[in-house]
């Protein structure tokens, strides 16, 4: 989607209450800084954005206090706009190439809900002709890279969270081959589900967490930290999250009944994210799941990244990611 060959950038992560950024000066993410600023409510409205002109605002001025100008950037694709498909392909087609045979076969072989769509290709076991295609529509996604593009940054990479996060738990071996793995990322407004199975992402989809960001009270503890809590009744918040842990039971069932007709489930739950009440949600899930349930926290993190915490997993997956 973007080109450049600099090796400093910053991973940024935009979200509806916050903005986070790992920035990469040199190739060595120990040596990596770490940026988080809170986002005044009504900027963005779940993943999109609803004030460009003080997004712009917030973006120009954090990129001169962070001493980011013309650094490379990658952020990611909003959660809520993107799609997966597999797809099946000629057996001469190799991996470099899928992305090209995608484009060229849509709207004839391969169609999507929208046009002008921004398309990255998964091919998690080269030569076996299928693979994964993620598509989102092209208007948010560019709407952000021109935001950032106006702020004197260069936008190259464009990722999806999701893919980010395996990606970063592959690298810490949170995987076994032949199981299957349901995670769960939670952040204050909306929760990530996928399904995965080494090499093969089987399920992905983003449900929102009804809450008014209003609610909710930032304190930068440093420039690396920001802490939220909720100005309210912490169980009307908790109900919705009963709703979105319940939602688990539906779609364990559908892997494993409607998928694998009851001859394949998941063997394991991992739970991560940034929520504030995290440990709440850890705690219900254990209670009322008999599959078994992995917890990456900070300390499970930083065993292989002293620096950062469990609220980074995602945007550490997308300084690993390979660029061509």
């Amino acid at each position: 989607m973007f080109k450049s060959k600099k090796k400093r950038f910053v991973a940024l992560e935009v979200d509806e209450y916050v903005i986070r950024a790992i920035v990469m000066n040199s190739l060595d993410i120990k040596q990596a800084v770490v940026y988080e600023h809170p986002l005044k409510a009504g900027i963005m409205e779940g993943d999109t954005i609803r004030d460009e002109m003080a997004l712009f605002d917030e973006l120009k001025e954090l990129v001169s206090a962070w001493g980011i100008k013309r650094h490379d950037v990658r952020f990611f694709v909003p959660d809520s706009s993107v799609m997966m498909k597999s797809f099946e392909h000629p057996a001469d087609v190799v991996s470099a190439k899928l992305k090209a045979y995608v484009e060229m076969e849509l709207g004839q072989t391969i169609h999507l809900p929208f046009t002008n769509p921004l398309i990255d290709v998964y091919d998690a076991k080269p030569n076996d002709g299928e693979a994964t295609l993620f598509a989102a529509p092209s208007e948010e996604v560019g709407k952000m890279a021109g935001l950032l593009d106006d702020v004197s940054l260069t936008p190259t990479v464009a990722d999806v969270r999701t893919l980010s996060t395996i990606r970063f738990l592959e690298n810490m071996n949170a995987f076994t081959d032949k199981k299957s793995y349901l995670v769960t990322d939670w952040s204050i407004a909306g929760v990530s589900i996928s399904i995965y199975t080494p090499g093969e992402l089987e399920f992905l989809r983003y449900q929102t967490i009804d809450t008014s960001m209003q609610k909710w009270k930032s304190r930068q503890v440093d420039i690396g930290e920001v802490q939220f809590s909720y100005d309210g009744e912490i169980e009307e918040y908790r109900m919705q999250l009963i709703d979105q842990i319940a939602e688990i039971d539906r779609i364990l069932n559908f892997y494993r009944f409607s998928l694998y007709k009851g001859e394949k489930a998941v063997d394991e739950l991992i739970v991560l994210g940034d929520s504030p009440d995290i440990s709440y949600i850890l705690g219900e899930i254990r209670a009322n799941y008999n599959t078994p349930v992995t917890y990456i926290g900070d300390a499970e993190v930083q065993k292989m990244y002293p620096n950062f915490k469990a609220r980074h997993v995602p945007l550490i997956g997308l300084v690993h990611k390979e660029v061509n």
